[in-house]
């Protein structure tokens, strides 16, 4: 008896075809939306306006994100996380600081990783911390948004103490890291005192080191 003709796996095929599609149209949505948000400020854009930009239907855009608070997020994400990894911790870049065994090397990578990422990021971030105190979702969004951050930076430590005790707790060695390597205090320094992105890695090469590690060498005079 002749064995039965196996039909082709069209279902799995439509299913990776429709997955795709929807990767292309959120990547258009979030593209969209950056533009506006930096061009037109946040509370003037609206969904209506991000849906034309990114050639889809406004119901779209809710399906896909919700609210418009939402989508900020996403844009947020994807200036941390620019090749789709799922955190900004699981990039190749940020691999690289947890392989190294040299806590001195680690930090300046740490720094001048977070100098380009906050090149990308941070006037994102800036609308959404200057937006939160008008608008209760975003605040809550902002909030969450500084736990997951220091929740990254809990990570991060946790790498460079695997290699060497510190000076301090690990604690209160990620406050530090959350607060020194923070958008706010980049965007102080990089726009509002105008450094170039190097000195500030630098500098914060230099004060994490002399913070977090026993024996430091003395920080260069900025």
């Amino acid at each position: 008896m002749a064995a039965a003709k196996r039909k082709p796996k069209q279902r799995a095929y439509s299913s990776t075809v429709r997955e795709e599609q929807a990767a292309r149209t959120r990547a258009r949505i979030v593209d969209a939306a950056a533009g506006l948000f930096e061009s037109a400020s946040y509370p003037r854009t609206t969904v209506r306006a991000i849906a034309e930009r990114a050639a889809v239907a406004p119901d779209t855009v809710y399906t896909v994100f919700g609210t418009k608070a939402r989508v900020l997020t996403a844009v947020i994400d994807a200036r941390l996380a620019p090749a789709g990894d799922g955190n900004v911790l699981d990039r190749s870049e940020a691999q690289a600081i947890r392989d190294e065994p040299d806590q001195h090397k680690q930090i300046g990578l740490f720094a001048r990783d977070l100098a380009v990422t906050l090149e990308r990021v941070r006037h994102a971030w800036e609308i959404l911390r200057t937006a939160s105190p008008v608008e209760p979702e975003l605040a809550e969004v902002h909030a969450d948004m500084e736990a997951r951050r220091y929740q990254d930076m809990r990570r991060a430590v946790s790498w460079i103490a695997a290699n060497g005790p510190l000076r301090v707790e690990e604690d209160r060695a990620a406050e530090l890291l959350w607060t020194l390597a923070s958008p706010d205090v980049a965007r102080m320094l990089l726009d509002g005192r105008a450094w170039p992105t190097d000195r500030y890695a630098r500098w914060l090469e230099d004060t994490l080191i002399t913070l977090l590690l026993r024996e430091s060498p003395s920080p260069e005079v900025i």
